[in-house]
């Protein structure tokens, strides 16, 4: 397998574990809860700790990947887009199913769509 491909691919599971403990998170502190409505805070918060993750894993991947590479640049790109598609349908998917099993009628997907679909 190239090193482009791999790399490709450890950044869409890093995405869906990230997306997953995102809404573990959202679990734990009672985003997902009864009650709670997800607001502007919990989504930026989950995009930071994204972000966040991110950086960290491109600096532990640039170790591994220094010598496969001729552009460095090329280690920070590759995947970038597939890594925060996948964690934001991962943190949708894997925070509703919580809410659906509590019996919650919102969710992330909720927030996402109150917040680029204006009311009427």
């Amino acid at each position: 397998m190239k090193p482009s491909t791999s790399l490709y691919w450890i950044r869409a599971a890093l995405g869906v574990a990230i997306g997953g403990l995102d809404a573990l998170y959202d679990y734990w502190t009672g985003a997902l809860r009864a009650g709670y409505s997800m607001s502007l805070d919990d989504l930026l918060g989950g995009l930071t700790f994204a972000i966040l993750f991110f950086i960290v894993t491109y600096y532990v991947l640039k170790i591994f990947y220094a010598n496969k590479f001729q552009k460095k640049t090329k280690i920070m790109s590759t995947g970038i887009g597939t890594y925060f598609i996948v964690w934001l349908v991962s943190w949708v998917f894997i925070g509703t199913v919580i809410r659906v099993e509590m019996g919650v009628e919102m969710g992330v997907l909720a927030l996402l769509i109150r917040l680029f679909l204006p009311a009427r």
